[in-house]
């Protein structure tokens, strides 16, 4: 009853937490901005529709679930976030999936989930309105059909693999990137194995998805280019792993200010102590799954690098790096697998199981996420400016650009007695509205315009008309 009682209990936990985040993260900039331009849009027009493309808030998948969320449930934050809890459910269940699968020892089957799920910045993306959690979804899942896949070379299982690929891509663009690995190492590994007629047999399927894929997004990636939406990013793939680790740290440095680095630099040491123990294991069905997580990392690696030197674009940064943390930590958790079933391991699964908990515990915080750690004061916000029984557009603001959107949503959305609500990235003074919430580098020319500090809201500020 042990060996799955863990892994039940750490998906309920986590699916706990992320559907309550969901729930009480206030809605953010990105999110507001999909839903302002895209909630009422006929999504079915985007693949030739440049309307669609004018900037990269428009997560396909995630818009077009969103819009039915939001039609059936009302336009709340959890309803329009509910096809991203259902994604990190399912990450949560295939992640359980492998570990049940491929790790024997109890303790190690729980600190393999915890080394593939444990992590705040990725859970952020599942109680988010947003196509990252989507992409990570289908990634794992991916990942899981090619494990079975190569257990008995059966094309259903590939089938499996390609499928959630296509999902994970509609999510993010940037899943493409983890497609062409993916499709790289599969044509790796049929070579390695000497099984060539494969190549022609079961490399139809990934033809058929890569022409489909053609046609379905070279327009919008177009688009997006010609806005230089792909020139956001790291310059190398050190940077996207040292800014992956940060991420995954809640940029807490524990060993100083080269931190980040130290810590990479150890993922990839336990990485490459799952390559040594699998070259001298005797069991080839543990070896093989450990080879083809090295053979995955190692296309990863080469489709980065080529897409960058071909096209130009910057390698992931930040959320659209979140796709990597299944191929890392996936690779270190079938290193795990390697390991006897015996006392001493059972040991090492615990400490690393506490581990991964206590940091998970220490860095998280049920009201906001990383990304986007700005929008977390609304609720502050509202209790301050409006007053019990105001009347409608009562309540006269502006803010700093970021903020704009979310407020635009909750006006629109609750509705809330505000108006004045106006987008520029250069703060522009009105001089009759009641209200200005800003970011310290608005508050220059406030006070010279008839504004003081009313409030200091988290890291920002509510400043009051003193005619009011």
């Amino acid at each position: 009853m042990l060996k799955h009682t863990l892994l039940l209990l750490g998906i309920t936990a986590f699916s706990a937490l992320i559907a309550y985040r969901a729930f009480a993260i206030p809605f953010t900039h990105d999110e507001a901005t999909t839903w302002i331009y895209f909630r009422h849009f006929n999504i079915w027009t985007c693949a030739s529709n440049s309307v669609c493309w004018g900037s990269a808030n428009n997560h396909w998948l995630n818009t077009m679930l969103l819009q039915i969320t939001g039609f059936l449930f009302g336009d709340n934050p959890l309803a329009l976030r509910l096809p991203n809890v259902f994604a990190g459910v399912a990450y949560l269940i295939c992640a359980a999936l492998i570990c049940a699968r491929y790790v024997e020892n109890y303790a190690l089957r729980l600190a393999a989930f915890m080394v593939i799920c444990c992590h705040v910045y990725l859970l952020d993306f599942f109680s988010l309105a947003r196509g990252y959690g989507l992409m990570a979804c289908g990634v794992i899942w991916g990942i899981y059909g090619m494990l079975r896949y190569i257990e008995r070379l059966e094309p259903r299982w590939l089938l499996v693999s390609i499928g959630l690929l296509f999902f994970a891509i509609l999510g993010n663009f940037t899943a493409l990137l983890p497609w062409a690995a993916i499709g790289m190492g599969w044509l790796a590994w049929v070579i390695m194995i000497h099984k060539f007629n494969l190549v022609i047999r079961h490399g139809v399927y990934w033809a058929l998805s890569a022409v489909l894929l053609f046609f379905l997004l070279r327009f919008p990636i177009r688009i997006l280019g010609t806005k230089g939406e792909f020139e956001w990013g790291a310059k190398n793939l050190w940077e996207t792993g040292t800014n992956l680790l940060g991420n995954l740290m809640d940029g807490i440095r524990y060993f100083g200010s080269n931190s980040f680095n130290y810590e990479f630099i150890l993922v990839l040491i336990f990485i490459l102590l799952s390559f040594i123990g699998a070259a001298l294991h005797k069991n080839d069905e543990k070896k093989k799954r450990v080879l083809l997580m090295l053979l995955f990392l190692l296309t990863n690696a080469i489709v980065v690098y080529a897409q960058q030197k071909i096209t130009g674009a910057q390698t992931p940064i930040d959320r659209k790096s979140i796709y990597l943390i299944p191929f890392l930590f996936g690779a270190i958790a079938m290193g795990l697998a390697l390991m006897k079933n015996n006392g001493t391991s059972s040991f090492i699964g615990i400490i690393i199981s506490l581990a991964f908990i206590g940091h998970f515990i220490f860095t998280l915080d049920l009201k906001t996420c990383r990304e986007w750690y700005y929008d977390a004061y609304y609720p502050q916000l509202f209790s301050e400016i409006i007053p019990e029984g105001a009347a409608s557009d009562s309540v006269s603001i502006s803010s700093s650009w970021k903020f704009n959107p979310a407020l635009v949503f909750y006006q629109r959305s609750v509705p809330l007695p505000i108006y004045g609500l106006k987008y520029n990235h250069k703060l522009e003074i009105d001089t009759t509205l009641q209200y200005y919430f800003v970011e310290t580098s608005d508050t220059t020319g406030l006070a010279a315009n008839g504004f003081e500090i009313d409030k200091t809201i988290g890291y920002f500020y509510l400043f009051k008309n003193r005619r009011y």
